[in-house]
């Protein structure tokens, strides 16, 4: 505050004196107190109102600026200002280590006490559950593991004593079964006996062939062999009785073994449930234990930091006494003021470029659809009538003169065949199709050809409105369906000698009509009288109408008018045409403004309609 107070010291008698005069209101009798507060209330206002601080975009650097008339009053206050935040950081990473090193030496004291007695519940629960570690586990579960597999061979060995028995008792059954049992093939005593038996019937075979059944040596043989016979009877029933016996015992040593499993079974349930327990408070004594070292860590190092601690900013450059105002900036304003105004005219030029859907130039037609451009077909003004008269009126004006060059480029097209046959078609309606038509026919027949208008349009036919003092006997409709000649649907025009063939416009079936072997009959036989057959046909995009009837002609001329039909549209009904066969001899402009076209570059019809205006009549 002494480095704040030693640059309001130096703020100028003339500002100094103006907020003590605000601050001391009009006709108001404050103490000094109250004025000296309403001073400083006023410098901090304007301190706040003049200072600026701002953080450089994608950097960590703060710049400070201060604006005032005393140019070394605002470099001060920049300084000062800036030597008032650093050390303010310093003063705050002060205070805040030392708090945290008293809460880390209160919760370091409880962390300890709470790792002692986490410890000592895990020393108390191991003595009381006693449990004796061996390699692979407790030894709890090494005996469980020894009994359990003395069990497993007690059980076999009381199955293989207790099938032996069985077999025993099953060949018993039988007569001389037991003779075969393998207990009393391998016994010493009966092989023994079955010795002597044997010598006795070899000593009863001689004495019989000495001797009858009665005689006493006889009787005496047979009685010693029934003497052994009993004696292998009893020791047979000794050996059935020994494998008895061994299935007993084998039964009492599984019993016992069964009642060990169960035994150790249940004190290792006892001995999980301390396991688990102990495993818990082994966890809690860890966690505690990690506990503590992390914040001993953590204390150690916020002791060490309180010891050196660094602000986190530091003055780049001083704010020096500038040498030139920092506002306005004229030099600046007038560059930035000419920049805008070239940014704001290019981008208005590009804007009203992509809003412009239609084309203005030969170029840009050519550009986007890959067609020449034939001819444009200007547009009158209102003075001037419609170009149906004013081609007839004016023969040698602009208009007539365009006529003539289509008719040359139309001509120039097929140098071998020139086109006989033209059939006039658009995308849209209100392309100016028929007026181009009857324009062109009334210039051809001027100039000596003998020439054909036929309104292919059975749907919306506009020739009849044209010409509304010429009346047919029939029309198109009538020919093509046999109720009339064609000698009798043709009209001439009384002005240029132009020959006409109207329509009703009432025809369901205009697409079949037009598409018939009548209509391709009809052009034949007038190929043979006309020079020139214009059909001014519907709307490509609209109807299919003209799409037979363009495969039977010479040439098809496609009208585009001037900035208004939209490229988009052009290019579909092209590639449709393209995909139907189609062939199209080139593009006409129609309605083509030709003073707004001049403003387009070199290559208008306009541009050239200005140069060479003298040639022309209007």
């Amino acid at each position: 505050m002494q480095r704040l107070g030693a640059w309001l010291e130096g703020w100028g008698s003339g500002e100094s004196a103006a907020l003590e005069e605000g601050a001391a209101g009009e006709g108001e009798e404050i103490s000094p107190e109250e004025q000296e507060k309403n001073l400083k209330k006023a410098l901090v206002e304007k301190l706040q109102e003049d200072l600026k601080v701002e953080n450089r975009r994608d950097s960590y650097t703060v710049s400070i600026s201060y604006t005032s008339q005393n140019p070394r009053l605002a470099s001060q206050v920049a300084n000062a200002v800036a030597e008032m935040y650093i050390t303010d950081q310093l003063e705050a990473k002060f205070e805040a280590a030392r708090r945290a090193n008293e809460w880390l030496t209160q919760r370091l004291e409880g962390l300890r006490r709470e790792v002692q007695a986490a410890e000592q519940a895990v020393k108390n629960v191991r003595q009381k559950s006693d449990m004796i570690q061996a390699r692979g586990g407790t030894l709890l579960e090494q005996q469980i593991g020894d009994v359990n597999a003395q069990l497993i061979q007690a059980r076999l060995n009381r199955s293989r004593a207790e099938a032996r028995l069985a077999q025993a008792r099953e060949v018993m059954d039988r007569p001389g079964g037991i003779e075969t049992l393998g207990e009393v093939l391998t016994s010493g005593v009966i092989q023994q006996l079955r010795e002597e038996e044997a010598a006795l019937r070899r000593k009863k075979a001689e004495l019989s062939q000495r001797y009858g059944p009665r005689h006493p040596q006889m009787i005496q043989v047979d009685a010693e062999m029934s003497d052994l016979e009993n004696k292998i009877r009893e020791e047979t029933s000794r050996v059935l009785k020994t494998l008895e016996n061994e299935v007993q015992v084998a039964r009492a040593e599984e019993r016992s073994l069964i009642k060990s499993l169960d035994q150790l079974r249940t004190e290792a349930g006892r001995a999980m449930e301390a396991e688990l327990q102990l495993r818990e408070l082994e966890r809690r004594a860890q966690s505690s234990r990690t506990l503590y070292e992390s914040y001993l860590t953590r204390f150690q190092e916020t002791q060490e930091q309180d010891e050196l601690q660094r602000p986190n900013a530091r003055v780049i450059s001083q704010a020096e006494v500038p040498d030139l105002p920092s506002h306005p900036r004229k030099k600046r304003t007038l560059a930035l003021a000419v920049v805008a105004g070239l940014m704001f005219g290019v981008m208005g030029a590009f804007l009203l470029e992509a809003l412009d859907r239609g084309f203005r130039t030969g170029d840009q037609v050519e550009k986007h659809t890959g067609l020449p451009v034939l001819g444009v077909f200007p547009q009158l003004g209102r003075s001037q009538g419609t170009p149906l008269d004013y081609v007839v009126a004016k023969p040698y004006s602009s208009l007539a003169e365009s006529l003539r060059a289509f008719r040359t480029a139309l001509q120039l097209s097929n140098v071998d065949r020139p086109p006989q046959t033209i059939l006039v078609t658009s995308a849209i309606p209100k392309e100016g199709k028929s007026m181009f038509s009857l324009a062109l026919g009334r210039m051809a027949a001027m100039s000596g050809s003998k020439t054909l208008v036929i309104d292919a349009d059975l749907r919306r036919p506009v020739l009849h409105k044209r010409f509304p003092d010429l009346k047919a006997k029939a029309r198109l409709e009538d020919v093509l369906q046999g109720k009339a000649k064609i000698e009798d649907a043709i009209v001439k025009d009384p002005q240029t000698g132009l020959c006409l063939l109207m329509a009703h416009g009432k025809a369901s079936t205009a697409k079949d009509l037009l598409g018939s072997q009548r209509m391709q009959g009809l052009l034949n036989k007038t190929k043979g009288y006309f020079d020139l057959i214009i059909l001014d046909t519907p709307p490509f995009l609209g109807v299919s109408d003209a799409w037979s009837l363009a495969r039977e002609v010479d040439s098809v001329v496609f009208l585009v008018r001037w900035a208004e039909t939209p490229r988009d549209t052009v290019r579909a009904v092209l590639q449709q045409m393209k995909q139907l066969e189609i062939d199209v001899s080139g593009i006409v402009m129609s309605q083509v403004n030709v003073r707004r076209q001049a403003r387009y570059g070199y290559g208008g019809y306009g541009y050239y309609y200005g140069k060479y205006q003298k040639y022309y009549k209007e």
